[in-house]
């Protein structure tokens, strides 16, 4: 059982933070990159194994110490120990006392990264790479009183170092690259490349440019962008001589491009341009930095990068209003997934800006005056709805009119929109005569309610002595309030409804979307989602089925064991389990493939928000097919959402294209689709089909990229199909628990 618990620790803690700590010196978190970039840094056989050393101990120091296993497991402790090991090994030789310096030093800069970080993360600023700085400072300034810790000249001959590893082929292999023939824009860009894991050699430069473009094509084009503008900068000024070498414009210039243009901004037209700015403004930086420090005989190695990017962030902090250009609320570490999934949520996941209300009403009402409306809403008053009840011949009474009583709405149930306390009730006054209207009591028969700090509901209008709560009560959202009349100034009987941020009535009104209702769509009835809905339109309130809810109750502790085959007809079995992670943010775990799907569940709609884990797992498959399910049984409608682009089974051609120009424009989009289309009964359900898919637009031409089905029965996920290419997956659910 300790074998298998430090195995799984291993796996899914200790190697992840070793590999990650390689691919975030570049702002990523790619596996690929990573071992490239292990690879690569063994053409410096000793500056490799010193890397590699330095990583596993502050990983394994960090672990044992106890410290967040969410930041180990990115590589934010460690990677700077790995820049460490790199530095070390590249200007000293190996030996005892080389070692015992490495082991300090990677201490010393494991506490640097943890305090710094503490420091600097209450204000939400990244430590960058100045551990590393002042960790190898204090080892290259005193080195010359080490005796027995000796300069090496491996990084002036490296290349010979090459023939104790692969003979005389090795060697040449190398010479020949090395030598080949290439403009100086390209020889420049690509050693300046490989200078940032102390490396001087075309190969090393060409493998980090291929593995950027591979993982990357946001920050393949940054790291140009970041090069030429250095370059051109340092012929317009003639600095090249003063601070325009390999290892400055790699560690500087393209750094600050990647992590100003495409990390911790989201990329765009305006991240670009302040890369554009930035670059210079680290120029000079460096050139101060480097006549400052020279009189000590230290390098400033990337400190001008990690100074001009953390004071640009909390330069961009303070402002008021961010619009425009965004820091990154959510660290994907890549570009692209930063750039699709914001896009995405900006839109999706609006509701989680408000807090949720309802239709104050059951049925179908007409709004017959919306915001800023034709008679009585207007100026402050103007954010507000009146709602009326029509029949099948759109009128709004019957007879000819004359009474409240003939009136549909007339005396109906009016709900709570949401949870909460009401604040003041006003009753007493009479319903009005059917055309005439009481100007001195305005709102009539009212009541509000606090839902929140500064959030408060008005409904109005009212019918005299109908209340079914006091001043006080806390209410539940549905709870019938009062019913529907004719008092105030109010001609006919409707429902006046207002949001505001105080509780008297009658105060300056707020626009404030409703969480869900139908209305009409082009097909049909329409799902509208936290959306305010227009004078004239026919709205209703979204009914929750009790199938639905049950089968996607997905509350912590929830255990589903899925059966299926694939493709080459061996059989599986997964288990995943519902948790809440530190943030009070759920989602289904599978231990088998080490996978998380999160997930919102507000009591109307589950919609996934994020998945983390291997894209050929059965997880994976339920996140794409269950991506948005409406908990109401509405035959045939269509809940429609759009999926990040960094999400997808497979990422095409076209979307490579597409992400070059994606921080400009976005041409392709996938829109996921779910119908119901099967049910055993229209009304009460006991049996549910749900059938999704996923439609990608490409540069306007739009094709099918998968589909799945859901059958929902015995209150539960019955089992569920996921197709895409040649991959047709059927899972069956054998257990159920929660």
């Amino acid at each position: 059982m300790n074998i298998k618990r430090h195995w799984g620790t291993i796996n899914e803690l200790i190697l992840p933070a070793a590999l990650n700590s390689y691919s975030i010196v570049f702002f990523l978190n790619n596996r690929l990159f990573a071992i490239g970039m292990i690879v690569l840094s063994f053409f410096n056989f000793y500056a490799g194994l010193s890397g590699l050393i330095a990583t596993m101990t502050a990983v394994l120091i960090a672990n044992t110490m106890g410290f967040d296993k969410i930041q180990l497991r990115q590589g934010l402790y460690s990677f700077n120990a790995l820049l460490i090991g790199l530095g070390m090994g590249t200007f000293f030789d190996p030996g005892f006392v080389y070692f015992s310096l490495l082991f300090l030093a990677v201490l010393l800069t494991l506490i640097l990264s943890v305090t710094l970080g503490g420091w600097l993360g209450k204000y939400g600023l990244p430590h960058l790479s100045i551990p590393f700085v002042i960790g190898f400072w204090l080892i290259v300034l005193p080195s010359s009183s080490f005796e027995n810790l000796g300069l090496t000249q491996r990084n002036i001959y490296w290349i010979n170092e090459a023939y104790s590893v692969g003979g005389s082929n090795l060697v040449n292999f190398l010479q020949s690259i090395d030598s080949l023939t290439i403009n100086k824009l390209s020889d420049t860009y690509l050693r300046s490349l490989s200078s940032i894991f102390f490396q001087n050699n075309l190969l090393s430069g060409l493998l980090i440019s291929v593995l950027l473009l591979i993982s990357s094509r946001i920050a393949f084009t940054l790291s140009i962008i970041g090069f030429l503008t250095a370059y051109f900068f340092a012929s317009f000024t003639g600095s090249a001589t003063a601070g325009f070498s390999y290892y400055n414009i790699g560690a500087n210039y393209i750094m600050t491009a990647l992590a100003v243009g495409g990390f911790f901004v989201i990329p765009s037209k305006k991240s670009y341009l302040w890369t554009i700015l930035l670059v210079p403004l680290t120029s000079l930086v460096l050139l101060f930095m480097t006549k400052l420090f020279n009189g000590i005989q230290l390098p400033v190695f990337s400190l001008p990068f990690s100074v001009v990017v953390i004071y640009f962030i909390y330069f961009l902090m303070l402002r008021r209003n961010p619009a425009g250009l965004i820091l990154t609320p959510i660290q994907n570490y890549s570009p692209e997934s930063n750039l699709y999934s914001y896009a995405n949520n900006k839109i999706r996941l609006a509701q989680l800006l408000y807090y949720p209300l309802h239709l104050p009403f059951w049925g179908e009402w007409i709004v017959s005056q919306g915001h800023n409306g034709q008679y009585t809403h207007k100026g402050e008053w103007g954010k507000a709805f009146d709602f009326m009840l029509l029949d099948e011949e759109m009128k709004s009474f019957t007879g000819n009119g004359t009474r409240c009583e003939q009136y549909h709405c007339y005396n109906k149930p009016i709900l709570a929109p949401a949870d909460g306390v009401v604040e003041e009730i006003i009753d007493g006054i009479e319903d009005n005569d059917i055309g005439k209207s009481d100007l001195l009591n305005n709102w009539g028969n009212t009541i509000t309610i606090r839902h929140l700090p500064g959030l408060y509901t008005q409904l109005s209008h009212l019918r005299k002595d109908s209340f079914k709560v006091a001043v006080g009560d806390h209410v539940k959202c549905g709870d019938i309030l009062a019913n529907c009349g004719n008092s105030g100034r109010s001609p006919q009987p409707h429902l006046h409804f207002q949001v505001q941020a105080s509780p008297k009535p009658g105060t300056k009104t707020i626009s404030y979307p409703f969480s869900y209702y139908l209305g009409a769509g082009s097909n049909g009835k329409k799902l509208f989602s936290f959306a305010l809905p227009v004078e004239g339109e026919i709205i209703s309130g979204v009914r929750t089925d009790n199938l639905l809810k049950r089968a996607f109750d997905l509350s912590p502790g929830t255990l589903l064991k899925f059966r299926y085959t694939d493709q080459s007809g061996l059989e599986h079995f997964n288990k995943w389990e519902a948790f809440t992670d530190a943030y009070n943010n759920s989602y289904l775990y599978c231990d088998t493939t080490n996978s998380s799907a999160y997930y919102v569940n507000d009591g109307n709609m589950l919609y996934f928000t994020t998945f983390y884990g291997s894209k050929n797992s059965l997880l994976y498959y339920f996140y794409l097919t269950a991506f948005k399910v409406l908990l109401g049984h509405y035959e045939n409608l269509e809940i429609v959402d759009q999926l990040p682009l960094n999400t997808l089974p497979n990422r095409n051609g076209m979307i490579w294209i597409n992400d070059f120009i994606a921080p400009f424009a976005n041409r392709v989009k996938a829109k996921y689709s779910m119908l119901q289309t099967g049910s055993d009964d229209p009304y009460q359900p006991q049996s549910l089909t749900l059938t999704s898919k996923i439609d990608l637009s490409i540069f306007g031409k739009t094709r099918k990229a998968c589909s799945g089905t859901i059958l929902l029965d015995n209150n539960r996920i019955e089992k569920f199909t996921f197709l895409h290419n040649k991959i047709k997956i059927e899972a069956t659910c054998i257990s159920s628990s929660s």
